[in-house]
């Protein structure tokens, strides 16, 4: 399949400009950030505040971000025909993923970066690579999980009551895991329960070593969602009805 970076971009542009202009979507990063400022107003500072607060921001952002920029605007755009006119185009399926994918992860990563400053985080106590390694694959896993509920979503409030489960499951992972222990375990084996558990061990400790456990877990999630979008576009394809 031959690509062209001219269409690339030309995607690029053209979702880069639908997402800061659907709020639908931009709720998503606009919550992460809201929910920290609100909530270092009204927590008191007991020196994991910090840590607490840059979790959940970053589950906010990656989880309920990357499957909501995933899924929405690709059933939205099912819904009002116009993927069916671009599929028709020369814009082939690749181009449209690749153009598509881009700005999502940017605006991930962005946000990701201005939520440590916002937590009242010293900049010098992240490990910014493996900070940015796990939010990063994190965003991706959450956008091919979103563009495989957006493949067989009609439409957008199709695809939002599929993705509900998977967000309050996924973004909520802190709250199971101080549950009980049985639900942390259980939790440990998530993506967000691996970022959970990296932040909280990378502020509370100063350093961060990488755990096989976690690598194996993020890495085994991203191969799994990856294959399941592979078999699901080309079965379906973008357009499925």
């Amino acid at each position: 399949m031959n690509l062209s970076i001219r269409k690339i971009n030309a995607i690029f542009k053209l979702k880069t400009q639908s997402i800061f202009t659907n709020m639908s979507i931009m709720v998503a990063p606009l919550m992460a950030i809201g929910y920290v400022l609100i909530m270092k107003l009204v927590m008191p500072d007991t020196g994991f505040t910090g840590a607490y607060l840059l979790g959940f921001g970053v589950l906010f952002n990656v989880i309920l971000g990357g499957i909501m920029m995933g899924s929405y605007p690709l059933s939205e755009e099912k819904e009002k025909n116009t993927l069916r006119v671009l599929m028709t185009s020369s814009v082939n399926g690749m181009e449209f993923l690749i153009g598509s994918l881009l700005p999502s992860i940017i605006l991930i990563v962005v946000v990701n970066i201005i939520l440590v400053p916002i937590s009242s985080i010293s900049i010098s106590k992240i490990s910014w690579g493996p900070y940015l390694l796990f939010t990063t694959l994190g965003g991706l896993i959450s956008l091919l999980l979103g563009y495989v509920i957006g493949i067989y979503s009609k439409s957008q409030m199709q695809s939002s009551n599929i993705s509900m489960p998977f967000i309050v499951l996924l973004t909520f992972t802190p709250v199971f895991q101080a549950a009980n222990k049985s639900l942390a375990h259980i939790m440990s084996y998530t993506y967000s329960g691996v970022i959970t558990e990296f932040i909280s061990k990378m502020l509370t400790s100063g350093k961060y070593n990488f755990d096989v456990k976690n690598i194996v877990v993020m890495v085994s999630w991203f191969i799994i969602c990856l294959v399941v979008f592979v078999y699901a576009y080309s079965k379906h394809g973008l357009d499925y009805e």
